[in-house]
């Protein structure tokens, strides 16, 4: 039995992304959307925890790649966009953790990969789009101070977000709608304010493709 493709037998396209957060995996499908439209995207329902793995770290990945091969059968495997939410970790930190399991994902895959290496939350990506938040609700302006400054020195941006006293207030949930209004007309994400240093590695990765 024939897998379904398009015509001339050639396979779709998938893109796989993977995460420890439903919401932070939906963010990261709108950013895919925007740089590669063509191909069918797919969310892991199951989480993914690489940040603290250390020695189970490769174990991890095998699953992982038993995952992916079953989100992907039938399909060509385009492309794997990996989410890590670090936390509160240094710049010696976050370069040594985003070596290992760049090496380790790239000794497993032989697709195209971006990882998603979050210093702290995904909010602080968020941030750089403030008026994707007022496109969400028109209440919600971003406060000068965090316009056009260096969002990965933002600690705990979760937090800070919610203490610009909003109503409604933000909730994590919100993130994946903030991401789809951070996309224009012509579907390309905007032009950010300020910048993120793990932001913009994940997309010189995915523009790369």
């Amino acid at each position: 039995m024939k897998g379904k493709g398009k015509t001339g037998g050639k396979k779709d396209s998938v893109i796989v992304v993977a995460g420890e957060g439903n919401f932070d995996r939906e963010v990261l499908r709108h950013l895919v959307r925007a740089f590669r439209p063509d191909a069918k995207i797919v969310n892991l329902r199951d989480k993914t925890y690489l940040r603290d793995a250390d020695k189970q770290l490769t174990p991890r990945i095998d699953r992982l790649r038993t995952l992916v091969q079953g989100a992907s059968a039938r399909a060509e495997l385009a492309g794997i966009v990996v989410h890590v939410d670090l936390d509160l970790v240094n710049e010696e930190k976050y370069r040594e953790i985003r070596r290992r399991i760049s090496a380790e994902l790239r000794n497993a895959f032989a697709c195209p990969l971006a990882i998603a290496l979050a210093a702290f939350e995904m909010e602080a990506w968020l941030m750089q789009f403030p008026s994707a938040f007022t496109k969400v609700n028109s209440s919600w302006a971003l406060k000068a101070r965090y316009r056009g400054c260096d969002l990965a020195k933002v600690h705990d941006p979760k937090k800070v977000l919610r203490e610009h006293s909003w109503r409604p207030p933000y909730q994590v949930s919100d993130a994946p709608r903030i991401m789809e209004k951070a996309l224009g007309a012509d579907g390309k994400v905007i032009r950010p304010e300020g910048k993120n240093r793990s932001y913009d590695e994940f997309v010189a990765e995915l523009a790369a493709w």
